[in-house]
């Protein structure tokens, strides 16, 4: 028993996770802020044509995976839904059983659904990655913004420990897509780009071509 004690404080203190999936000083950090700042890392869509002995399967369904890394790990789930009432919601839920350093513990996982009854929100974010990962980098950022105040839990959710009757409001999104090769020489980038460096800069005028891969005719 103590040894469990001692594996839970160790958890506790590594601050990625903690012992309670939706602790307070998450939620209250996640209200306080104006924006929920996602790491887009996977997007899988299925495309059904036709019809099936169950009746018409003309529809896309998207599967979307993120995370975000503050205030401390959160796996992120996307959905996307055709009520145009709003924006977007967000809620907070959990997965149980999950395996950390040897112990069981219940992950948080924020949960967050979009309005996209014409499927561009969607398509928009799947081109987006699509484009990052052809970039070289690993995943998409994403900010969804919202209201200051928004997402601190009610006693009956913490009750339970995820949002049992609460909902809150996603006021709208923004992302930055971008689109180069992975190996394109730095002197080559945008001249306001992180990146952008004269360091690679040949001296002769014939190396850059070859640089950009192709050969100086």
């Amino acid at each position: 028993m103590m040894f469990f004690k001692r594996r839970k404080a160790k958890l506790l203190k590594l601050g990625t996770l903690r012992e309670i999936a939706w602790d307070d000083r998450t939620v209250e950090r996640i209200a306080q802020n104006d924006q929920l700042n996602v790491r887009i890392t996977h997007m899988s869509k299925t495309v059904s044509l036709g019809r099936s002995q169950y009746g018409d399967r003309n529809r896309m369904e998207w599967e979307v995976h993120g995370v975000m890394t503050f205030p401390k790990f959160i796996p992120v789930e996307i959905t996307f839904e055709s009520d145009d009432e709003q924006f977007g919601g967000f809620f907070y839920n959990t997965w149980d059983n999950q395996e950390f350093n040897g112990l069981n513990i219940e992950l948080p996982c924020l949960n967050i659904w979009l309005s996209d009854g014409d499927g561009r929100k969607a398509e928009l974010l799947y081109s987006a990655l699509r484009d990052a990962i052809t970039s070289g980098n690993k995943y998409l950022d994403v900010r969804f913004w919202k209201n200051k105040g928004d997402g601190l839990m009610t006693q009956a959710d913490k009750k339970e420990g995820y949002s049992y009757e609460s909902r809150y409001p996603i006021l709208g999104m923004v992302t930055w897509p971008g689109l180069h090769a992975e190996r394109l020489p730095k002197w080559a980038l945008p001249l306001g780009y992180w990146d952008f460096s004269l360091n690679t800069l040949p001296m002769q005028i014939s190396d850059l071509e070859r640089q950009l891969g192709k050969d100086w005719r």
